[in-house]
């Protein structure tokens, strides 16, 4: 990945899932696809380190779910729009489902199948977050971040290979 190309600056703590006070010193924001299995790698390496940060009020987490064109990413596009922005809680547990089901959904169904899935297994339906996730894409597109995941620390840009000794000094700082 050429994080040479991104603008941080560019990259707001506005929209996405918010997980974490507002008062927290640090934030991350996480461009994700929930069909991308380096987007899954990354989740499950962080999520807990990240996770427990948020308890402890030192970092707020901001999900944005970033909608690509790629064709293997498309059923990961459909899964967005049932989350549910507004209940971060609901919508992060369904992130962990679907990363940790990956495997199963993501090479087997076609889009009506993904919509019945997530209706049985995660009592999810369709959101009203067509806007919010047009929003995501036109600030990834004015940050230039092109691949997910792409996760913005203050001015630390980084992918799912970051060592995770790293992101803890990063957000122990």
């Amino acid at each position: 990945m050429d994080i040479s190309v991104i603008k941080a600056d560019k990259v707001t703590i506005d929209g996405g899932i918010v997980l974490g006070a507002e008062s927290a010193p640090i934030t991350t924001v996480e461009f994700l696809n929930l069909a991308c299995p380096y987007c899954r790698k990354w989740f499950y390496r962080s999520d807990q380190l990240l996770t427990q940060a948020v308890k402890e009020g030192r970092v707020r987490r901001i999900i944005k779910p970033l909608n690509k064109d790629k064709d293997d990413l498309q059923l990961g596009n459909l899964a967005h729009t049932y989350l549910p922005f507004d209940q971060p809680e609901t919508a992060v547990n369904a992130i962990r489902f679907l990363y940790a089901h990956q495997p199963t959904w993501r090479p087997d169904l076609a889009p009506n199948e993904l919509d019945l899935y997530l209706k049985q297994n995660l009592k999810l339906t369709p959101q009203n977050n067509q806007a919010a996730l047009a929003a995501i894409e036109h600030e990834a597109q004015t940050a230039n971040i092109q691949f997910v995941p792409t996760i913005i620390l203050g001015q630390h840009i980084f992918d799912e290979s970051i060592d995770l000794t790293e992101l803890e000094q990063l957000i122990s700082q």
